[in-house]
């Protein structure tokens, strides 16, 4: 890799890994007999409402489990984007958050990606960060505007392609484009033109 390298980043939770579904299905093994499930990732601004401490409690419970990290199932979404980056080019690198004092999380993304090493390639590179805004790319995929803004605050011409949620569907931004699954021909057509940017 050469530093004039097109790099495309990539996020894992909620972008190549289906963190939410994962969640939603622990959480359901958690709930009481007739407890009302509520879904932590339709909360919103109510999310930090101190009624639902039992919710983020669950949450952190499950998230200490270094095994839930390493078997959290792929992202359909986020794969595609990857094998179009790969097609066009991009050399693709894993940039990723952790809780910043959860050891298990590290320890469980890590045995995720060599769990899938054979689809994202013996060469992938990763880092685990607490602030994305201080790695480079042309292009960051990644679900969580939250993250992906301040990285796009530092890069003038850095283009994010967001994986389609509900909990981001009302997010918008002429710098950013949503992937639905359907619209991957204008994904590819916006990550060539950012390669020769």
């Amino acid at each position: 890799m050469t530093l004039r390298e097109a790099i495309a980043l990539f996020d894992m939770d909620g972008t190549i890994c289906d963190y939410v579904k994962a969640m939603h299905e622990a959480l359901e093994k958690l709930r009481a007999p007739g407890e009302t499930f509520v879904d932590p990732f339709s909360l919103g601004d109510d999310g930090n409402n101190s009624r639902y401490k039992y919710l983020w409690d669950r949450m952190n419970l499950i998230k200490s489990e270094e095994e839930w990290w390493a078997n959290l199932p792929i992202f359909p979404l986020g794969w595609e984007v990857m094998d179009v980056a790969k097609e066009t080019g991009y050399y693709c690198e894993i940039l990723t958050q952790a809780p910043k004092k959860n050891p298990a999380s590290l320890a469980g993304k890590l045995k995720w990606i060599i769990k899938h090493e054979d689809k994202l390639g013996e060469d992938i590179d990763f880092t685990i960060t607490r602030n994305k805004s201080r790695h480079y790319g042309r292009v960051l995929v990644d679900d969580y505007p939250g993250y992906f803004m301040p990285w796009l605050e530092h890069r003038p011409k850095g283009l994010v392609i967001m994986p389609d949620s509900k909990y981001n569907k009302d997010f918008k931004d002429e710098r950013v484009i949503r992937y639905d699954g359907t619209n991957l021909n204008q994904v590819k057509e916006v990550i060539l033109k950012a390669k020769v940017k």
